[in-house]
């Protein structure tokens, strides 16, 4: 699935693209800024994994980004119409939210917003491989609910991550999934507190799911 994020530049800054380097070539990583912008870290910028990168130039006016972020988005959103794709506005602007409920509800499109890129990828330690390895002469013991719910809010932390949610969003969504396992009608209940807590919360429930399926 293509992912494109449209980043609004002067309102996150380069802190919001620093976990970057676990984007892949289905990618595209999109910036837009204005000659007001503030320094741009090359560095930080170039930790862009495997994603396509663009950067859109637009004029220094009064909601100048915002709104070639907002026509952009109807743009892809028309481009791809039937297609798989995912559009995510990284930014702290709330006023976002209502162009992308509109597309949410008149074409069923896959948008979202976030405030930072939580997307990197960490190499395994020598010392990470050798735990994990599994001793086969001893017997395997069954995993205890504790250390199924460890596993759940990994997997869930990860499904999140790998969707560009924001940090504190992960880490609510996780804490909501492992209180609930365990309790009757497990996936009801998930769904039934996030709707709680998030207005695009059909979104969040469908990129975690099939885990919540797993583990029943």
């Amino acid at each position: 699935m293509d992912r494109f994020f449209l980043v609004d530049f002067e309102n996150v800054g380069c802190s919001a693209l620093s976990n970057c380097n676990g984007l892949n070539k289905s990618d595209h990583l999109i910036i837009f800024f204005t000659n007001n912008a503030n320094k741009i870290d090359l560095n930080i910028i170039n930790e862009h994994g495997g994603a396509e990168l663009k950067t859109v130039r637009v004029p220094a006016k009064s909601q100048s980004i915002d709104m070639h972020i907002v026509s952009y988005m109807g743009y892809l959103i028309g481009k791809n119409k039937g297609k798989n794709v995912n559009i995510i506005v990284v930014s702290k602007d709330k006023d976002y939210d209502n162009i992308i409920e509109f597309w949410k509800t008149t074409e069923n499109a896959n948008v979202s917003r976030v405030q930072r890129i939580e997307i990197s990828y960490k190499k395994k330690t020598e010392t990470t491989k050798k735990s994990n390895q599994v001793n086969n002469s001893k017997p395997k013991k069954a995993p205890s609910k504790s250390e199924i719910k460890s596993e759940l809010n990994k997997q869930i932390q990860k499904a999140m991550s790998e969707n560009g949610y924001a940090q504190e969003a992960i880490n609510s969504v996780a804490k909501i999934v492992t209180k609930q396992y365990g309790k009757e009608n497990f996936k009801q209940n998930v769904h039934n507190e996030l709707r709680k807590v998030y207005t695009d919360y059909e979104d969040i429930y469908k990129h975690i799911k099939p885990l919540l399926g797993a583990f029943c």
